[in-house]
Order: structure tokens, then sequence, then C-alpha cells
């Protein structure tokens, strides 16, 4: 079940704007996600996504290799795996994951465009109960604005088919470029969390997936 999302405008940090900072501060920039996304609660019980998602003895392998003692699904019944498709001119604005890290598998290419492209480590460390603080390390600010300007390349990665990626996308800002020509982009996500019981914020389901539950 393919859903094309409706072109959407949101925050990096997918909240309401900060009142109390210019509009072009960095944590009210707007940026412009429009993507195709096959949830969850679309993926049969029995296929091989959802088997290998929920095995025991991939998630402690996971576990290990992320240096966590163990690692969880997700509450809500839409993101734990998803189908994500970028048609020509789609795109996915830059943002942080609300999961812990993601584990992606390009299945197809674009002819063109349709880049990965992140600032690795830019969250300030800190101790609050996910292990980590919703604000951007100082020394990246201008270089952020930079980057969202244009005027400043960001870290890319040349993906092909078939290559499997872990990254923590809650700590690295990140985003894939416009797609071009008449193949879609299409990408297979496994996202965990280090802590049982997380949802997505329904702000961000109804950006991302263009419904609640």
């Amino acid at each position: 079940h393919l859903q094309y999302c409706r072109r959407t405008e949101h925050t990096i940090f997918m909240k309401p704007p900060n009142k109390s900072l210019p509009d072009d501060h960095i944590f009210n920039r707007k940026v412009i996600t429009s993507k195709g996304c096959t949830t969850t609660d679309y993926i049969p019980k029995d296929s091989f996504l959802q088997k290998l998602y929920h095995n025991q003895d991939f998630q402690e392998f996971i576990a290990k290799v992320v240096e966590t003692e163990k690692i969880y699904a997700y509450k809500d019944p839409l993101s734990s795996i998803t189908l994500h498709y970028n048609k020509k001119g789609q795109e996915l604005g830059w943002h942080f994951d609300n999961s812990a890290f993601a584990l992606t598998l390009l299945l197809q290419k674009p002819e063109a465009g349709g880049h990965f492209e992140y600032i690795p480590k830019i969250r300030k460390e800190g101790e609050s109960t996910f292990g980590f603080v919703d604000e951007i390390k100082e020394e990246h600010l201008d270089n952020l604005n930079e980057i969202l300007d244009g005027n400043k390349d960001p870290e890319r990665l040349e993906i092909e088919p078939g290559t499997l990626l872990l990254f923590k996308g809650r700590d690295s800002l990140h985003r894939v470029s416009k797609a071009y020509g008449n193949r879609q982009r299409i990408l297979c996500v496994l996202a965990y969390n280090e802590v049982p019981n997380v949802s997505l914020p329904q702000e961000t389901m109804k950006s991302f997936f263009g419904r609640v539950v």
C-alpha cells in the first residue's frame, strides 16, 4: 500500500516555531518534504522484513554494533519498518530522526539526485531520558545556516542498491536531496530505539505519513 504524502513544510525539529528567536534562526528554518511511503501496518506480518526486524539474534547483533544493552521497536504501528519512494522532484527535508538509530537498505537508485546528505553528531550531549538534548551544538550553528542556504556542502554518501547503512539519525541532521529522472528512489528503513515505548509525536507522524494513529 503506497501513500504519497502531500508536500509539507516543517521546521527541522518538527516543532512549532520558537517565537523568542528570529524567523531565520536555525530552529525556525522551514524545510520541504515530499515522498511516498509504505508504513509498518501495511507490511505483512509473515513477510521477510517483519521476520528480520523482530528476529532476536538480529536485534542482539545490532545492539552489539551500536554498543547498547538492548534495542526496541517503536510503540506506534507506523514507524518500525517503512519503505520510502522518491519520484522525480521529490525530496526528504533536513531533519533528525525520532529513533535512536536506523538501518537503511537502498533497493533502487534514481537516475540522478536522491543523495543521502548529513551533518554528523551535532546535537548536544546530556543526561536526558533518551541520552541526548534537543539542541544543536553552538559551534555548528553558522555552518548549518550556510548549508541550508546552499553556500556550503554537507557530508554525502554515495550509496548503491544493496547497500545496508546503519546511522544515528537522532544525533545527526540529514536529508535526501531531490530525485530526478523516471526511475524512483526506493529505500527500506528499519528503525530501533534504546528505550521501550517510544512513539512518534503526532505532528511528526502527520508530516511524514499523512495520517496519525
